[in-house]
């Protein structure tokens, strides 16, 4: 029996063409967020503390906040008819975001695509009297990078018993993309791949995730970047 694959989707500058957490951050933050992203670019913070951090600078307004994502959500070519393709192939589609996350749901409505994923694993963004607040329902137990272990939403796929595609574009999906048993990468998880020599295709857009075989799964635990069922990152 031919095993199945699902696909591990990052939605933030892979689904979208702009990553809308910083988008957000860069409007309302000015040169508060420019101080705060560098801190990130060096990595001297996790993306956790970016969001909490960020989360100070928005408007407590999720609507409002809402409205300008809907607004600004340019969906990468390809997406629709990867769907097809994946529902087709019977893969299930899992998008894991580590953004704020709010809006994902709203834009899948909005598109048309809410009903054609399987699941959506993201951080949680509400409102408080103290302003923006964020919960990280998917978080590892005691790590404190990232605030989506998306190394276990992999993990768990390929308990289930698929191959999984990881597909992404930031330096944050390098710790799910590891455990992944093939990933599709541009811009900074590209270079990611390239350095820490994982086998990965470039992809432009979404025409090119739908052309990628599908691999046989297998262990990735003594090259992977992180412990999920550990101590996370090692």
């Amino acid at each position: 029996m031919e095993q199945k694959t699902a696909y591990l989707v990052d939605f933030d500058g892979t689904i979208t063409t702009r990553d809308l957490s910083s988008e957000l951050a860069a409007y309302y933050g000015g040169n508060e967020y420019m101080k705060i992203e560098n801190e990130y670019r060096r990595r001297n913070i996790p993306i956790k503390i970016w969001l909490r951090r960020i989360a100070r600078h928005l408007p407590p307004d999720l609507k409002l906040l809402e409205t300008k994502a809907l607004q600004w959500a340019d969906i990468r070519p390809g997406f629709e008819r990867f769907l097809e393709h994946a529902r087709e192939n019977d893969s299930p589609v899992i998008v894991a975001s580590d953004g704020f996350g709010f809006y994902i749901e709203p834009i899948f409505e909005e598109k048309g695509f809410l009903s054609k994923v399987s699941r959506i694993y993201r951080n949680e963004t509400y409102e408080s009297p103290q302003g923006l607040k964020i919960k990280n329902p998917h978080a590892h137990r005691i790590c404190e990078v990232c605030g989506n272990c998306k190394a276990a939403h992999v993990v768990g796929l390929k308990e289930e018993g698929y191959s999984v595609i990881y597909i992404g574009d930031g330096s944050n999906d390098r710790f799910g993309a590891s455990w992944s048993d093939f990933i599709c990468a541009r811009d900074s998880l590209a270079k990611i791949c390239r350095e820490q020599n994982f086998n990965y295709s470039q992809w432009i857009d979404f025409y090119d995730i739908i052309k990628v075989k599908k691999p046989e799964s297998y262990d990735r635990s003594l090259i992977s970047l992180c412990c999920p069922l550990g101590d996370g990152v090692k």
